[in-house]
């Protein structure tokens, strides 16, 4: 028997919900005006929805849309959020944000469960990050996939990153990994909102693509990552990836070292064995596409709902209009997020219960 869409479960991967503090943060710091109607966008191209800051509107859209719940994360702003928006440091930003989703997640405690949210190149922050993840109080971690901008933008091959990567190896726990609000290229994308079109897209692609060839995966070859945004531009380039680390510097006399790629494999495979994808686009030739490159159970359901006013529905019917095998769609929604995540863990009414 197949389950009926009225009752399926449909786990949320992709969340980010601004609750009262940040919406008061907004305003002070940032241009948000509190008197005026919405939407509003700040002199930085920063966007306010009614769904982004307006917390009761936007779980009511999630739970009249089919979402069953939702993982709420900020990691990919981090740099955005202390310098500009709680202006604090990296430290006091972590412990408000996570703060704010906790009391999100008590007040809505069947529909929201919360990441750990870490700054990948600060090893300090695993002291915030880590009693969360041994309590279970966060089923994933949450970074962004460069820090910085222009010449200093820093990506995560960064040596910095390597206590991460082994903190999550150990730890057996996935990092969510988002691209930043100031992306690569930002200052070419001043216009048209170019920066989430193309900046960020191509942000968490080169990101990923310096891990590959760095060797970060086969250093540590049981890391999960997953990049959001259908793993933003890295569908269309995975072939270029493959033909790159074919050529690498083959028959080069003296090639530069720290040039040449470091990885065993070639990029492709590591979709198949390290990286996951979530589902937001929307855009079924991507979906299509990420299937391909992942494979089904490598596919997580997200939406980036919230900042980006689309009802979850949107996403919901996509994967239902393109993906015609049931189980599948299960996999998507829910089972492939419940076994990676260990949600039934973290959120109690997901653990099974006793025959």
């Amino acid at each position: 028997m197949t389950q009926s869409k009225a009752t399926r479960s449909i786990i949320d991967t992709h969340r980010h919900i601004f609750g009262p503090k940040l919406r008061q943060k907004f305003v002070e710091n940032i241009g948000f005006d509190d008197s005026k109607p919405l939407p509003q966008a700040n002199a930085g191209e920063m966007f306010f929805y009614r769904e982004s800051v307006d917390v009761d509107y936007s779980m009511e859209i999630q739970q009249k849309s089919g979402v069953t719940l939702c993982v709420n994360s900020y990691g990919g702003e981090i740099d955005t959020f202390a310098k500009n928006i709680i202006k604090a440091s990296t430290i006091d930003t972590l412990k408000f944000l996570h703060d704010e989703s906790f009391e999100l997640r008590d007040r809505f405690p069947k529909d929201i469960a919360c990441m750990a949210n870490a700054h990948a190149l600060e090893e300090n922050t695993r002291d915030v990050i880590d009693p969360l993840i041994s309590e279970k109080e966060a089923c994933c971690i949450s970074i962004s996939s460069s820090y910085g901008a222009g010449p200093d933008q820093i990506f995560l091959d960064s040596p910095k990153a390597e206590w991460l990567w082994e903190y999550a190896q150990d730890k057996d726990i996935l990092v969510h990994i988002h691209p930043p609000l100031v992306s690569i290229g930002a200052a070419a994308m001043q216009q048209y909102r170019l920066i989430e079109a193309v900046g960020r897209p191509f942000d968490t692609a080169l990101s990923a693509a310096r891990m590959i060839f760095s060797g970060v995966f086969d250093k540590y070859p049981k890391l999960k990552v997953l990049f959001v945004h259908m793993g933003g531009a890295l569908a269309p380039v995975v072939c270029r990836l493959d033909w790159n680390w074919d050529l690498n510097y083959k028959g080069i006399q003296n090639p530069p070292i720290q040039k040449v790629d470091k990885n065993l494999r070639r990029p492709s495979e590591y979709f198949k064995s390290n990286i996951y994808v979530d589902t937001m686009g929307p855009s079924a030739i991507c979906l299509k596409a990420m299937i391909e490159m992942c494979g089904v159970d490598r596919v997580l359901f997200g939406t980036d709902f919230g900042p980006v006013p689309m009802s979850p529905k949107l996403h919901i019917d996509l994967v239902d209009d393109t993906i015609t095998d049931p189980g599948d769609r299960e996999k998507i929604f829910s089972t492939n997020t419940l076994a990676l995540l260990r949600l039934a863990e973290s959120v109690p009414h997901l653990a099974p219960r006793a025959a």
